[in-house]
């Protein structure tokens, strides 16, 4: 951890804000208590943050998504997806906390919003010619189905009962299993639908599983 005294104001803020989180519900937590934890006057917390909402919204980027840009601006999309659940890890009590707040402001939302925003952005990985002419199917809408379950993932992981039985690998390779298995895969075969293709008004049946 580094001394204090050599941290920027903005990193104290940020360590502070942690500290409440595991100390206290978000609800309760107030820019008086951080700004008095850090040691600053109110006026100064606003030159950085203005709120605590926003505060949580730069600490996910700061530690999370800042790292994760890293990682895939040279294609190692799953040692980025480690890097994530290693995090989430090894601050569980922090994130769990957090998760539990509600509304639109929620932690929830603003990982939702700052990872779909960030996917869309920076991965250019789709191959258009697999992907049908469908306004549903843009990239943007993709990228929030695609971390709309990475989110459930990690809350699934932060409220098991075997969390401390829980590994990085696991932890990932759940995660891969969940998005590179569709429904109609994980499905008995005698229960799985007829797909109807608009292209050539033809039905057809998904292929049986390997």
């Amino acid at each position: 951890m580094p001394n204090p005294s050599e941290e920027k104001t903005e990193d104290k803020i940020i360590r502070s804000f942690k500290k409440l989180v595991n100390e206290h519900s978000f609800e309760k937590i107030t820019v008086t208590m951080i700004a008095e934890d850090v040691g600053i006057s109110r006026p100064i917390f606003y030159r950085y943050f203005k709120d605590k909402y926003e505060l949580m919204d730069y600490m996910l980027y700061n530690e999370v998504t800042k790292e994760l840009e890293v990682l895939l601006e040279h294609n190692m999309i799953l040692e980025a997806i480690k890097y994530l659940f290693t995090h989430i890890i090894n601050e569980a009590r922090l994130y769990r906390k957090l998760f539990e707040t509600t509304g639109q402001n929620s932690f929830e939302q603003v990982m939702i919003e700052q990872f779909t925003n960030f996917f869309n952005e920076h991965l250019k990985i789709f191959d258009t010619d697999q992907i049908p002419s469908n306004p549903m199917l843009s990239p943007l809408i993709i990228c929030k189905y695609l971390v709309m379950g990475l989110t459930v993932a990690i809350k699934g992981y932060l409220n098991s009962p075997e969390i401390t039985n829980i590994n990085v690998d696991q932890a990932v390779e759940a995660y891969y299993f969940l998005v590179s298995h569709s429904i109609f895969e994980l499905t008995k075969e005698d229960f799985r639908p007829k797909l109807f293709q608009p292209s050539d008004r033809n039905y057809i049946t998904l292929p049986p599983r390997s």
